[in-house]
């Protein structure tokens, strides 16, 4: 067979024709990479002013309840028994559906959890400030709450998934500064309020100043619930569902609401990860335990056990602890402190001054000015130290280190300091609910998009429990063995230096698998 001269040139034909085709075919990005592309502009920073708000809101929702049975105490005649009901009502609901929205969270989104939480826990927190009993009070309180504890797991979530790797951390950890904002911002309007006197009748009820206080506390929910309307589900989320058109249309929105200019480069998107597990026609529980049962295996296992663990510690100590902060400044005032004592005497004081006080006080003396002042300080230490630490978000490991070691030490020299100035001084500055952000930030990077909700989930629960335990065990014990209670919570927290020391080696950038 004659060859002609003309098959290298038809050769390189085909090679040319074959450049351009594949300059010409769209590439496929990776979520990290898709995300990072989408950049970081105002819609970041506008979920991230929603979320702080959504957590802000939960915060008020729950923890402000103690004042709010303080304050009704005379008008529903509460026994003692009737007040330790009430004030463990916002500790139950999160233990009873955090289960239930990790699921949720997992399945159905994040950005729908916390909409549906937000709005329900709101509804329920306004009727609560006309409820006729206690009892009615106590179903709707339960009711609220068991909603709104969608917030601290889903919100971590939902930020962490859409924003860019580079600050991501950062931005999550801004995000936590919040949270200790809850007490200086409901200790003080609690403080304003009850200083109120008016009365209306209106039949059933008598609308009284700690009512306008329930729905005060309310209305961060209504907002959170609104504001959430104006962003998008996770991106991830959606793209881990197998809705890869869904979410590529998501992802453009973000790109244009940031400021991007030009066209949204990314056509195709691929997760490198397993997709959500199928459950159509599985029974609930069989779908419940697929949800759950591979963060309990590994290679998930471990990383599980020391995050719960440490979460343990996290809410034990400060929560054990921090319920005295009010009590101890409201001791802190009075002339019997011998000032050559240490911490100790203060927490045998206040337990002397709760004895004195009548069952059946005014709201103006509920809450007094050392103990507004104390709590505004303690909110901004916090918050400001968590805004220093966002700048150090790729060291998370490092962080809970040092938070920890920090806490043990502080623990163990509000005792070894006879100077109850130095002593409330070290009481005041240590807190190891300072390890939230970094904590609920690794559950965003060390486990998969289909189980993140319920690990996060599964860690409010275990956050909740520990510090009822937490309260349960110390509150009672503190008062007669003081200094031994210190030192064991000093131990505790030192633990928790050493559990961190398993957990992965920080990393300046965020891993591309998760």
């Amino acid at each position: 067979m004659k060859t002609t001269n003309h098959e290298p040139d038809i050769i390189e034909k085909h090679i040319t024709i074959l450049m351009k085709q594949s300059e010409n075919k769209p590439k496929y990005y990776n979520y990290d990479e898709a995300i990072d592309l989408a950049g970081n502009g105002w819609y970041n920073i506008g979920l991230l002013i929603t979320l702080s708000i959504t957590l802000l809101a939960m915060c008020l929702d729950l923890f402000s309840f103690s004042f709010v049975v303080a304050f009704s105490s005379c008008d529903f005649q509460l026994s003692l028994v009737q007040k330790s009901i009430l004030v463990s009502v916002p500790f139950t609901g999160p233990v009873l559906t955090a289960y239930a929205w990790g699921y949720f969270s997992d399945t159905r989104g994040r950005k729908k959890s916390m909409a549906i939480g937000m709005l329900v826990s709101f509804v329920m927190s306004t009727l609560c400030a006309f409820s006729p009993n206690w009892i009615v009070m106590g179903v709707l309180k339960l009711i609220g709450t068991c909603f709104c504890s969608s917030a601290q797991s889903a919100s971590y979530a939902l930020l962490g998934e859409s924003c860019a790797g580079r600050v991501k951390a950062p931005y999550l950890l801004i995000m936590t500064s919040t949270v200790h904002l809850g007490l200086p911002t409901y200790t003080t309007l609690a403080y304003f309020v009850g200083k109120l006197d008016f009365f209306y009748d209106l039949g059933y009820i008598s609308f009284v100043p700690w009512r306008l206080l329930v729905l005060i506390m309310a209305l961060p929910l209504g907002l959170a619930a609104v504001l959430l309307l104006f962003f998008f589900e996770s991106p991830k989320f959606v793209l881990n569902a197998g809705k890869e058109g869904q979410a590529l249309n998501i992802l453009r929105k973000i790109y244009k609401r940031n400021g991007g200019l030009e066209k949204y480069p990314v056509h195709y998107l691929t997760l490198n990860e397993d997709g959500n597990i199928k459950r159509n026609g599985k029974s609930l529980l069989v779908s419940l335990w697929q949800q759950s049962a591979p963060l309990f295996k590994p290679p998930l296992l471990q990383n599980t056990l020391i995050l719960y663990y440490l979460i343990v510690i996290s809410y034990s100590v400060s929560g054990s602890l921090y319920v005295w902060l009010p009590f101890i400044a409201k001791a802190f005032t009075t002339p019997a402190l011998n000032h050559t004592e240490g911490l100790c005497a203060l927490v045998k004081l206040t337990s002397s001054i709760s004895s004195e006080t009548t069952a059946c006080s005014s709201s103006s003396s509920i809450v007094e000015l050392p103990v507004v002042l104390t709590s505004i300080a303690s909110g901004v230490f916090f918050s400001t130290f968590n805004v220093i630490m966002s700048k150090f978000a790729s060291r998370r490991k490092a962080s809970l280190i040092v938070i920890y070691a920090f806490a043990a030490v502080c623990c163990a020299l509000t005792t070894l300091i006879p100077n109850h100035i130095a002593g409330l001084f070290y009481f005041g500055v240590f807190s190891t609910s300072l390890c939230m952000g970094p904590l609920f930030a690794y559950f965003v990077d060390l486990v998969p998009t289909s189980f993140r909700g319920m690990a996060a989930c599964l860690g409010v629960m275990v956050a909740r429990i520990s510090s009822v335990a937490g309260i349960n065990l110390v509150g009672p014990f503190i008062t007669s063995h003081c200094s031994v209670t210190f030192y064991c919570l000093s131990a505790f927290a030192l633990s928790g230096v050493l559990v961190s020391l398993l957990l992965p080696a920080d990393k300046r950038k965020s891993s591309t698998n998760k």
